[in-house]
């Protein structure tokens, strides 16, 4: 791929008034300081960094491909500046930006302005930044980036939406105070004394108000006033315009934001570790969870990135090989995973180095013996592990990675770069993650000396745990005690034996050569078939130069559909399967392949990234494939399996209600009860029945997708033959069944919940299949959700989440709202849906058709936007292929309906639906423990169902 490298313009950098510094892509990433943006080899976009002459730091991405422009800044200020009076502040701030400028008073401008203009927009408050962004169509970028600048030159701050936001930020909270890994870090972070670290981060109605000596509005304006200064400000852009626009566009609307030459807030605190670490912490969950971790707590050395200590660290102790931990402690039968991580700022000037373990119930039993065999094992790293051997290893895997690495959506794009020039030099705000410069052997015993007892907390996570406390604002019981000192002394033992460092990586890819040279269509191609197995063929149109591909084995088999023992069977299966390939999985990933084997209408292998080393990956990971559990290994996937399934009862409420309205339209589903017994009820006999039966029952599809020719997936076919049972006979290729609307029909599912708020997702099904009604449901559901964001969030705060959606059933279409709220009870929240539906009716009689075309045209840029990357470019294919469409045109079916869409169809389209008391519909209502003595709501029409084996019958599916 050429390369091209442009001089920077001495004229247009005096014009603009910023320094400026342009270049094209491929900069080469093999020095330690870099004198410009370091870009991946494989990106051709152009791309130029500036300083504005207020002190703002930017980074312009120019890509005349892309159909929606995007933008986002950061500002070098987050939730450990607050104001101890107002904890949650920074983030509460974040959320009043957004109603309303002087120049742009609207509260509700800026949401509709994107909305008009197939627009998304967000923002995000932590530690040390706060991150604004948005995506927006190309024509309308200016306009976006003059409301946006304006957010920090003059924003309204209404004091009139105090209690409002306010209620806001608490909903948000609220959906999160159940959640454990919030309630860990509420803990673990309480465990700090006086360091800034230890507050309440989000904000509720409890931190955030008026207090003596205290105003919110004006601690607000004047946390404003004092942070938000262009010199702590970072700004990325990406567009389809020329850099030379890029530049005027960046000057015009953010070098005029105040530079007040403040200096940037940083946190030096000093933690206490005699108070603070050789302590257990006993925790009892929400979830059901078998969960060691050894924690220890680090000094943040984000600026060593270009030596990558915490990676190196990580790699060995997350290594899979024998001799690992992962592997002596699953030969022990003690757990089913160990993964090591690092976050080196998760507390400020500090962060973590831990190893997660999932125990076993045997492992339960043996936790002290499995910490001592990873504090020996680092130990062994300390003596023996800091070689440059791994060093090689690593960087060759990551450079691997950043020479290929592919795109990302434009929003996510802009976000990640305005975070990441927060973090690191300007230059290397792109190749942080992958650059390891040098082996620093130094920087890797910094890290490991810390590894030690005084910085170590160990948690035992389960439901089990002795507690003796409640944390405030989370639901979470705990007890913290002293590790003893005997209990410290076996964790100084010589390595055990049987411990070991890890091997040479053997699937790291050596050569990158484009094999389809010849082979390049347009179409997908059906390259064989016989009685048991068919392949399919696709090379990229547009990535056609990625040494990568996308490899599916698909055992379909009618059985797992149609079979709960076979079904459950399965899913126990895939975890077998994964525990036991977790070192190729291992292997695989650092070597830039991924290799999965989940449950879809059968079995799905899936293999993807570079090509060169896949079909080395495809014959190891068929080896085995037939997993011959123990009786152990099996009781222990059965409890994982139950216990996942239990612990969905925990999640978001809003998630709980679309996983339930998910299992309502499809057949092929069973009820938890159902599949906890057939579980529980497995034996090694019947398990390895049931796979036999679907081995026996198959057909076999595969799909290359990339960088694969013909002779490759002929020696695919070849390994899968050898592999598997030749099915006794022919097989049809079989999908679930869809429900099918019936008129006058309100399906209503009743579910009460673990968790405390409300979800209702109420779907009203369009009575006309076709691609007419689901291009308009597409192009009303867009204005459909900004009007009610800001009618039922915005104005009446009745929750964070809360939306409006389109989906297919098959052939149908359906819209509906969704809302998680901690506000209002099921049937009282109902009411408020229904009165909302002929609220809107009325907003949308009148639309004008200036601003249906622009939904419209918004809608048309979203579906043909070019794709990022390889797996986004086949996502529709294999889509299509999996649901059996063969023409593969779904897209273009839809983008063709769409074109033809009118004003008065999308009226007409709600009309037939959501005012339509006939319309079938389906509705879930997750009753939270905080509003369980409030009834559920009763619906015109409804047929209540209260399993799935009831759903069966009294709907049709075809």
């Amino acid at each position: 791929m050429k390369k091209t490298m442009i001089v920077a313009s001495i004229t247009l950098a005096l014009l603009s008034g910023c320094t400026a510094t342009q270049y094209g892509a491929g900069q080469s990433a093999t020095v330690a300081e870099t004198s410009s943006l370091v870009v991946s080899p494989n990106d051709n976009r152009q791309y130029k960094t500036l300083t504005l002459s207020n002190g703002i730091e930017v980074i312009l991405v120019s890509d005349p491909e892309v159909e929606k422009s995007a933008a986002a800044l950061s500002v070098g200020v987050g939730l450990l500046h607050d104001p101890m009076s107002q904890q949650g502040m920074a983030h509460y701030l974040e959320h009043m930006l957004f109603l309303g400028t002087e120049r742009f008073p609207d509260t509700q401008g800026y949401k509709d302005f994107m909305s008009r203009n197939g627009g998304s927009h967000n923002a995000y408050t932590w530690l040390d930044i706060t991150n604004y962004m948005f995506k927006v169509n190309n024509q309308a970028y200016d306009e976006a980036l003059d409301r946006f600048s304006d957010f920090f030159k003059a924003p309204k701050l209404y004091p009139e939406y105090t209690e409002k936001e306010k209620s806001a930020v608490n909903a948000e909270w609220s959906m999160r105070r159940e959640l454990d890994f919030f309630g860990q870090y509420k803990l673990s972070r309480s465990m700090m004394g006086t360091h800034p670290a230890n507050r309440f981060l989000i904000g509720n109605l409890e931190t955030l108000g008026d207090k003596p000596g205290s105003n919110l509005h004006q601690e607000t304006v004047a946390f404003y006033n004092k942070y938000y200064s262009s010199n702590i400000m970072k700004l990325a852009m990406i567009s389809n315009l020329p850099l030379s626009e890029m530049v005027e566009k960046a000057q015009r609307h953010f070098a005029s934001i105040e530079n007040k030459e403040i200096d940037k807030p940083e946190v030096d605190a000093a933690l206490d570790f005699s108070k603070l670490g050789k302590k257990r912490i006993h925790y009892v969950p929400n979830e059901d969870v078998k969960t060691l971790k050894l924690d220890f707590t680090i000094t943040n050395n984000r600026d060593e990135f270009a030596f990558k200590p915490n990676y190196f660290v990580t790699y060995l102790l997350s290594n899979e090989m024998q001799g690992s931990p992962a592997q002596v402690l699953k030969q022990k039968g003690w757990i089913s995973e160990l993964t090591g991580s690092a976050s080196p700022d998760l507390y400020g000037n500090y962060g973590t180095l831990s190893v997660d373990i999932q125990l076993t119930d045997l492992g339960m039993q043996h936790r002290e013996q499995a910490v001592a065999i990873v504090m020996q094992y680092i130990r062994l790293i300390k003596e023996q592990g800091i070689d440059a051997k791994y060093f090689k290893e690593i960087k060759t895997a990551l450079a691997n990675q950043f020479r290929f690495l592919e795109r990302g959506d434009e929003f996510g794009y802009v976000s990640s770069l305005a975070d990441s020039m927060q973090k690191y030099p300007l230059n290397n705000a792109i190749n942080a993650p992958y650059y390891f410069a040098d082996f620093n052997e130094q920087a890797v015993k910094d890290v490991l000396a810390q590894l030690n007892p005084e910085r170590l907390r160990v948690w035992y996570i389960s439901k089990q745990e002795p507690h003796d406390q409640q944390l405030h604002f989370y639901d979470g019981r705990y007890k913290v005690s002293d590790i003893p000192q005997q209990e410290i002394a076996s964790w100084q033992a010589e390595p055990a034996p049987q411990l070991a460092l890890p091997s040479v990586n053997r699937l790291l890819p050596e050569q990158f050569d484009i094999v389809t040279q010849g082979e390049a269509s347009k179409t997908v191609n059906k390259i064989y078939q016989d009685n048991s197995v068919a392949v399919w063929q696709k090379t990229s149109d547009k990535y056609s130069e990625q040494p990568k591909g996308r490899l599916q084995v698909h055992i379909n088999s009618p059985l797992t559909l149609d079979s709960v023992q076979v079904q459950v069977a399965a899913a126990l299966w895939a975890d077998l399967y994964a525990i036991d390939k977790a070192k190729l999985q291992t292997e695989a990933g650092v070597a830039g392949m991924g290799m999965r084997m989940s449950v879809n209408n059968g079995l799905l292998l899936t293999l993807s990234g570079f090509t060169d080393k896949q079909g080395v990956l495809l014959s190891q990971s068929l080896e085995g494939l037939k997993v011959q559990p123990t009786a152990k290994q099996l009781e222990q996937a059965i409890d994982r399996f139950v216990r996942d399934i239990q612990n969905q009862r925990q999640q978001f409420p809003f998630y709980q209600a679309f996983g339930r309205y998910q299992s309502l339209v499809r057949s092929g589903n069973f009820d938890e009860e159902v599949q906890i017994e057939a579980a529980t009820k497995m034996t090694l006999d019947s398990f390895l029945e049931a796979q036999n039966a679907l081995l026996n029952h198959h057909t076999v599809r595969i799909f290359g997708y990339g960088n694969y020719n013909k002779d490759f997936l002929a020696e695919v076919v070849k390994k899968v033959k050898g592999t598997l049972n030749k099915p006794a006979e022919h097989n049809d290729y079989v999908r679930a069944h869809f429900l099918q609307p019936q008129a006058k029909q309100t399906l209503v599912w009743q579910q009460d919940s673990e968790t405390a708020d409300v979800s209702i997702v109420d779907m009203f099904v369009h009575p006309q299949p076709g691609y007419p009604q689901k291009a308009a449901a597409l192009i009303l559901k867009s204005h459909l959700s900004s009007h009610l964001f800001n009618a039922l969030r915005t104005e009446e705060q009745l929750a964070y989440a809360v939306g409006a959606v389109a989906q297919s059933i098959d052939e149908h279409s359906a819209l509906g709202f969704y809302i998680q709220t901690p506000v209002l009870d099921v049937q009282s929240m109902q009411a408020r849906f229904d009165r909302y539906r002929q609220e809107y009716a009325q907003a949308l009689e009148a639309l004008d058709e200036e601003t249906f075309t622009q939904l419209k045209q918004a809608a048309l840029l979203s579906l043909k936007e070019v794709p990022k990357n390889l797996a986004e470019e086949s996502q529709p294919i294999l889509s299509d292929w999996y649901r059996d469409n063969l023409a593969f045109d779904s897209k273009a079916k839809l983008i063709v309906a769409t074109e033809q869409v009118t004003l008065a169809d999308i009226q007409s389209y709600y009309q037939q639906s959501m005012l339509n008391a006939d319309a079938a519909r389906l509705n879930v209502q997750i009753r939270g423990k905080k509003f369980a003595d409030k009834p559920f709501a009763t619906l015109e029409n409804e047929v209540k169902i209260n399993s799935m084996t009831e759903l069966y019958k009294k709907a049709r599916f075809e």
